[in-house]
């Protein structure tokens, strides 16, 4: 109840110094006291920063009073378990939220200076942006969590532990075959039902990865080799052990699979058999982490699969 309490009050404290640093911004800007719409838009701007900032404190326990006390690890069970998607999920959002408005401060600095380039909030500059930050802060929120618990919960093999820990040779045989006719099947369903065009090179995804030269690297090798990771410990590790805990294996695998293909549903929403590899992808890894007790099979599995589809797609264009 403390904890809440304390929550509550940082909450208005942070939307309230929010809103007034909103304020001070625009009087600084126009060296003036802002008119009353825009000072409204300033302060619901300076407000949304200030729930940005109790959002980022939240999920990396920043802030004093609202946090669980240091002390041992904590057990991982089911509310652990969802805390890793909520968490992971929130965190994304933070770091979208944050970088818009970061340059929502630097296009107003630009429109009162009259520059004669603005920010391309459509463009892949933007786009890529947005990528960079939240992949950055959903790395640190997984690691940090990560870190809270102890040695022996990390390298538990079981259904109940985060699995991460390594695995036969063989596994990653059997990740690389997985990964494969995975591949194979998306080249089929994409040949069986070809997708509209239109509607896929308007996700944000595929602007992102229109620009040509040294700007595209970056965001494939995230998109390969570092979001896999990330993924992988948090929905087939924590996640994963968390609702094994309360809710044995089999329903921590059928929830874990549809929680990872909700998440990915927005890259998906337009080509609908898209669906079937991600909950393949989700579901060999699963099978992956209980065969061998490891969670990095899956990763292997997840890099193979996100390097190898991109390139199959990228082909077929």
């Amino acid at each position: 109840m403390k904890r809440l309490a304390a929550s509550v009050a940082w909450l208005l404290l942070l939307l309230l110094l929010g809103a007034l640093a909103g304020i001070a911004f625009g009087a600084a800007l126009i060296h003036r006291m802002p008119p009353p719409a825009l000072a409204l838009r300033l302060l619901g701007g300076g407000a949304a920063a200030g729930a940005d900032l109790f959002l980022f404190g939240v999920c990396f326990a920043l802030l004093p009073g609202a946090r669980r006390p240091p002390g041992a690890a904590p057990k991982l069970g089911l509310a652990q378990g969802v805390w890793a998607v909520l968490g992971y999920a929130a965190t994304m959002l933070a770091a979208s939220l944050l970088i818009n408005i970061v340059l929502g401060a630097a296009q107003a600095v630009l429109i009162v200076h009259h520059a004669r380039h603005l920010i391309d909030f459509h463009g892949s500059g933007y786009l890529l942006t947005n990528f960079l930050a939240v992949e950055a802060a959903v790395a640190l929120f997984t690691v940090h969590y990560l870190l809270r618990f102890s040695p022996a919960q990390r390298a538990d093999g079981g259904a109940t532990g985060i699995a991460w820990r390594a695995a036969p040779g063989r596994a990653y045989a059997v990740a690389a075959l997985f990964a494969l006719a995975i591949i194979a099947q998306v080249i089929v369903m994409y040949h069986l039902v070809p997708p509209d065009m239109t509607k896929l090179q308007n996700l944000p995804m595929a602007k992102l990865f229109s620009v040509s030269g040294p700007a595209l690297l970056l965001p494939i090798l995230i998109a390969t080799f570092l979001a896999p990771a990330l993924e992988e410990i948090i929905f087939r590790g924590i996640a994963f052990a968390g609702l094994a805990a309360r809710f044995g294996t089999v329903w921590a695998a059928i929830v874990s699979v549809a929680l990872f293909v909700v998440v990915h549903a927005p890259q998906k929403i337009y080509y609908p058999p898209g669906f079937v590899d991600v909950g393949l992808v989700a579901l060999a890894a699963v099978v992956l982490r209980l065969k061998f007790r490891s969670i990095r099979p899956g990763i292997l599995l997840h890099i193979l699969y996100n390097g190898g589809s991109m390139l199959a797609v990228a082909l077929l264009q």
